[in-house]
């Protein structure tokens, strides 16, 4: 090639080629079932796979999607999706009763997992022979969904489950290709099988709403004692709204994923129905009315709770900021008080401490002064007593002076070495490399 190409570029266009239906040629029965399948179950759902009853005389094969061709037309498909496996096994309404057919049927039922959708399909080539099947069926006819899609494809089924576990969907296509027509079974399948997938997450939600009444119920609670200032210890009610908090982060994070492929299968029902051109029969229900009926107001109802949830969220998160904020206030204020009052202390020792020193000046020049004069005393001897008493008088100021220097420069000696200790400590700090601290 004389260009370079982008390295997911065929992988993409892979992709696009995959999951593609079997053709279906009327007459034809269809078996087709959804299977929730966890991690720890992959393994063995590829060993069942692999194990099947009859062998394929061809097939195609990929990590996710694998289609089996069996003797007389019979065709397997199989395709992984993230949290769920949907198999299906397409035979002419002539093979339905080989031993083949239903070693392949017992083959499906054995498959891994458990089944959320279960379906019988029958497809016939004309309104009369499907009409044919409807004793068959044993359709309830109260819950009886009959109507055109895709232009003339007429559908009949009550979408409940029968003895065998299986649903039931018959369909009439006259003058259809078998690759348009699998496109259309297709359709029809994917349409129930993403509505129940959307429908999974009803029930949960369903049942924590009692619980999220509750927390909503407490959290107004908490912020009406917020509000009402001095009513309540504070710390108390920061610990009762991060409880609250801490229980809705909880069940954001136990339902975040089931709730959003909820919305994610919803929309892919309404492509669905959207592409199957639904066109009512007057006297029965039609496939739209049906899907809506329930689909929408479980969707508005799993919406409604993610939106309950993430205000909640945001509200008690609100609440904490502003409790936090008035406990910082209120300590940056006790703070406040605790400096002025060690300032008070701090003045109150200063001049405590003027005091000592003047205090010790005095005591210290009256020692000194005494040693002067006992030492003078010798003078007296000699008749020179009254020399000795000025020499006491002239010699006692400067004494005193020269101790009142001595003690302040002492002082202020100290005060210095004081600062400069402090700015080396400050240099030290401001050239240490960031992360190195102790």
């Amino acid at each position: 090639m004389a260009f370079t190409e982008h390295p997911l570029r065929r992988e993409l266009v892979h992709e696009m080629h995959l999951r593609r239906f079997a053709p279906v040629e009327a007459p034809a029965r269809i078996i087709q079932m959804v299977c929730l399948i966890d991690e720890d179950e992959r393994k063995a759902e590829q060993q069942h796979l692999a194990n099947a009853p009859v062998s394929p005389h061809a097939q195609e094969r990929e990590r996710r999607h694998a289609v089996l061709h069996f003797d007389q037309g019979v065709v397997f498909l199989w395709e992984r999706h993230t949290e769920a496996t949907t198999i299906t096994l397409i035979a002419r309404s002539n093979v339905r009763d080989t031993h083949e057919a239903h070693a392949l049927a017992d083959w499906l039922a054995a498959w891994p997992g458990v089944v959320l959708r279960a379906t019988r399909v029958f497809v016939e080539p004309s309104d009369s022979e499907a009409e044919a099947l409807l004793p068959e069926m044993r359709f309830e006819e109260q819950d009886l969904v009959s109507c055109l899609v895709c232009s003339n494809v007429r559908v009949w089924s009550d979408f409940r489950i029968r003895e065998d576990g299986y649903g039931r969907l018959l369909l009439s296509a006259p003058g259809r290709e078998p690759d348009d027509l699998g496109r259309i079974v297709q359709r029809l399948q994917e349409l129930g099988n993403y509505r129940n997938l959307a429908l999974v997450g009803l029930p949960p939600v369903q049942r924590l709403m009692p619980e999220l009444n509750t927390l909503e119920s407490q959290l107004a609670e908490y912020s009406q004692l917020l509000i009402d200032d001095g009513k309540g210890e504070d710390e108390d009610l920061l610990l009762d709204l991060s409880t609250v908090s801490a229980k809705l982060a909880r069940l954001r994070a136990e339902n975040s994923y089931r709730t959003s492929a909820s919305q994610a299968y919803a929309q892919i029902a309404a492509d669905r129905l959207e592409a199957l051109k639904v066109e009512p029969i007057e006297g029965f229900q039609s496939l739209r009315d049906f899907t809506e009926r329930r689909l929408v107001p479980a969707t508005r109802t799993i919406d409604t709770f993610n939106g309950r949830l993430r205000r909640l969220s945001e509200r008690s998160g609100d609440a904490i900021a502003l409790l936090n904020t008035r406990i910082d206030t209120r300590i940056k204020a006790q703070n406040l008080e605790l400096l002025r009052s060690m300032d008070s202390t701090f003045n109150l020792q200063l001049r405590l401490q003027n005091l000592v020193e003047v205090l010790s000046v005095i005591a210290a020049s009256y020692y000194a002064v005494a040693l002067i004069a006992y030492m003078a005393k010798g003078a007296k001897a000699f008749g020179k007593g009254e020399i000795v008493d000025v020499a006491i008088g002239l010699v006692t100021p400067a004494v005193i002076l020269t101790i009142f220097l001595l003690v302040s420069r002492i002082r202020h000696r100290f005060i210095r070495e004081t600062e400069d200790a402090a700015d080396r400590s400050k240099k030290s700090d401001a050239l240490k490399p960031p992360g190195k601290g102790l």
